[in-house]
C-alpha cells in the first residue's frame, strides 16, 4: 500500500509541475521572440542512473526497489524553433530571419533573445522593455532622431545617410548551453560570435507556442492528475478502514 502511496502521490507533483510549464507557455502566446518550454518526466529509477552515468554502487540494471515506478520531472526543454512573422510598422521592431540572437545588456552581462520589440530608454538608447540595452557593433545602440532608416543587414542610418550603428546579432554553436533567464531571454555559455543575417525591420517574431497544443497538454495532465488523486484518496479511506479494523481486533 506504501508502494501505491508513493507512486501516486510522484504523479501528482509531476503533473503539478506539468500544469505550470503548461501555463506559462499559455501566459506567453502573444510575447514576441518566446519559446515555449516542455517538461520531460520518467521514473526515479531511470533519473538516478541517468545522473549518476548508469553505474550506481553496482546496482546497474536493477530496479532500485519501489522507486522504479515513481515519477519524477527530469528537466524543462526549450524548443528553439522560430515562430512567425508579424508586420507592426513600428521603427522600433526588428526580426532575424533565420539563426541568431540580439544581444542585450542586462546587469553588466549580455543576454540573448529573439525578441524584437524594442523601444527607447530615457537617454535615448535602443532597449529591450525589462532587460537592458540593445547591442550594436561598437556597444549600446543610440536613436538621436525618430527618423531613421534600416538595411537588411542590421545598419540603422540617419536621415542625412551616416551610419548611427549596427545591430549585432550572434549565434551559437550549440544551444543545449544556452539557459532560459526569463520569457524568451537566455544566457550563453561563453561569449556568442557574430553572424551575418537578415533583418526585417517593422517585423516582430510572434511566439512559437502552439495554443491549440499546450490547451490538449492540459487536459491530459489535468485529467492523469484527478485520477491519481481519487485513487489516493481510495488508498487513504482503506488505510483508514484497515486501521480501525485493526484496532478491534
Amino acid at each position: 500500500m506504501f508502494k501505491g502511496f508513493y507512486n501516486l502521490s510522484s504523479s501528482m507533483l509531476t503533473q503539478n509541475k506539468n500544469l505550470n510549464v503548461i501555463s506559462n507557455n499559455l501566459a506567453n502566446v502573444s510575447t514576441s521572440g518566446y519559446k515555449s518550454d516542455k517538461m520531460v518526466s520518467g521514473t526515479f529509477k531511470d533519473a538516478v542512473m541517468n545522473r549518476t552515468a548508469n553505474n550506481i554502487l553496482g546496482f546497474q540494471g536493477s530496479a532500485l526497489g519501489n522507486s522504479s515506478m515513481i515519477t519524477v520531472p527530469y528537466e524543462t526543454v526549450t524548443n528553439l524553433a522560430d515562430g512567425g512573422w508579424e508586420e507592426t510598422g513600428s521603427p522600433l521592431d526588428f526580426a532575424i530571419n533565420g539563426r541568431g540572437f540580439f544581444e542585450v545588456q542586462r546587469q553588466g552581462q549580455n543576454v540573448y533573445t529573439r525578441n524584437g520589440s524594442f523601444s527607447l530608454d530615457n537617454d535615448g538608447y535602443l532597449m529591450l522593455q525589462g532587460v537592458g540595452r540593445v547591442n550594436g557593433s561598437n556597444g549600446p545602440i543610440r536613436i538621436t532622431s525618430d527618423e531613421f532608416s534600416v538595411e537588411p543587414d542590421g545598419r540603422i542610418y540617419d536621415t542625412t545617410g551616416n551610419l548611427v550603428s549596427q545591430l549585432k546579432v550572434v549565434d551559437f554553436n550549440n544551444y543545449d548551453n544556452l539557459t532560459k533567464v526569463g520569457e524568451g531571454v537566455f544566457t550563453g555559455d561563453g561569449q556568442g560570435r557574430a553572424v551575418d543575417s537578415t533583418l526585417m525591420w517593422k517585423y516582430v517574431e510572434t511566439s512559437n507556442v502552439d495554443p491549440v497544443q499546450e490547451m490538449t497538454d492540459m487536459l491530459v495532465s489535468q485529467r492523469s492528475l484527478q485520477s491519481a488523486a481519487q485513487v489516493l484518496k481510495m488508498y487513504d479511506l482503506m488505510a483508514a478502514k484497515a486501521s480501525t479494523e485493526l484496532g478491534k481486533v
